[in-house]
């Protein structure tokens, strides 16, 4: 969309933004604040170039830093992103993340610019997550070093002993990763480019992050054990190889192992696969049928034939996959920013001046709080 000019100062969602702050913000416009909007909009350059009325080569240059848009294109570029002009301005702080610095959970089913448009995100729950840590306390981080070479089952066992963890399923494990230092969000369901990202994980901006989209998951109980599997990585892994099949394997089985230790769980498995056990289990443990079933062929129960008749069997008996929405579950569900944000309200900031600080929509907010949006939407009928 072309610029319609500076007749006059433009009321923003931050105020009015007239000539001088304009040009404030296009003397000082933040290149990585462009392409993050654009990335989160999931508009090409040659989109945005094409709804700004300049070239594609032109928004490469904006974003690479070698050259600055006009003050009146800082507004238009607004408008294309859906974010106000002071958005694009210097001085916040701001996490910066690479592809590369993510565990990604699916990654051969995701796109590379979903990946981005991931990535992005994380960086702003980050500056959510720095905005409230200035204000608020947050638990103190609890993972312990995990030697090189340490398997993934062993590096499970250490971790419950260092939560503290008595023998027995892990209840509610999203608040109990909270409650040792780690950020919990769920992206909501948006649109189909952000449900293609699974889950992923970070520690690379300091405090531990993982994203989860739950929708993408047929029960709690696959949930629960996506959230271990990024545990796993973020003690395993330090270095993460997006895709790599071993340190997926590898988070797999210290997720196994921390929500179903073998030493527990494998006398009370059947000798046989009997899916009316597995179900009982499954309930008590909060894990899915299909993971024990997987445990059973870990832990030499069963052959491996077993094991793929079993999973055979079970695609073909509903009453055994049944769903199970996260909602019901409220200790999965993440609480920690809210949290966060109520304690600093009541040390004077609310919800609209967190917003203006970060340069977001409240409704935008609202989504990294885990606070969707319930007002009535109003649709015109033209």
């Amino acid at each position: 969309m072309a610029d319609d000019g500076l007749d006059g100062p433009e009321l923003t969602l931050f105020g009015r933004a007239g000539n001088g702050g304009l040009t404030a913000i296009a003397n000082g416009f933040d290149p990585g604040r462009l392409t993050q909007a654009r990335v989160l909009a999931e508009l090409t350059k040659a989109e945005l170039a094409d709804r700004v009325g300049v070239s594609a080569a032109a928004v490469g240059q904006y974003e690479a830093g070698s050259t600055k848009p006009r003050p009146e294109l800082v507004r238009a570029i607004g408008r294309a992103l859906g974010v106000a002009p002071e958005f694009f301005a210097l001085g916040r702080p701001f996490g910066r993340l690479d592809t590369s610095d993510a565990h990604f959970r699916s990654l051969r089913s995701t796109r590379a610019k979903d990946r981005a448009k991931a990535v992005a995100h994380a960086e702003q729950l980050w500056e959510l997550t720095n905005a409230l840590e200035k204000r608020v306390r947050f638990p103190d981080l609890s993972l312990p070093e995990i030697p090189e070479g340490t398997s993934p089952r062993e590096a499970a066992r250490t971790l419950r002993q260092a939560w503290g963890m008595s023998r027995g399923p892990v209840p509610h494990l999203a608040a109990t990763m909270e409650s040792r230092g780690i950020v919990v969000c769920l992206i909501p369901l948006t649109n189909e480019a952000v449900t293609r990202v699974k889950a992923y994980s970070t520690d690379a901006l300091g405090r531990p992050l993982v994203i989860v989209t739950p929708e993408r998951f047929k029960s709690v109980y696959e949930y629960r054990f996506t959230c271990a599997h990024e545990i796993g990585h973020l003690l395993l892994h330090p270095i993460p190889l997006p895709g790599d099949r071993k340190q997926e394997r590898e988070a797999d089985q210290f997720a196994a192992e921390f929500l179903t230790p073998g030493a527990e769980i494998q006398p009370l498995l059947p000798k046989t696969v009997r899916m009316a056990v597995l179900d009982a289990l499954s309930r008590t443990w909060g894990v899915s049928i299909e993971s024990l079933i997987y445990r059973m062929g870990e832990l030499r129960l069963v052959s491996d034939v077993s094991i793929r008749r079993a999973h055979q069997r079970l695609a073909q008996m509903a009453e055994f996959r049944r769903p199970e929405p996260l909602t019901s579950y409220p200790g999965e569900i993440p609480t920690l920013l809210q949290e966060a944000m109520e304690l600093a309200r009541r040390q004077g900031l609310d919800h609209a001046a967190l917003a203006r600080e970060l340069c977001w929509t409240s409704s935008h907010l609202g989504e990294l709080l885990g606070q969707p949006d319930e007002r009535p939407r109003l649709h015109v009928v033209r």
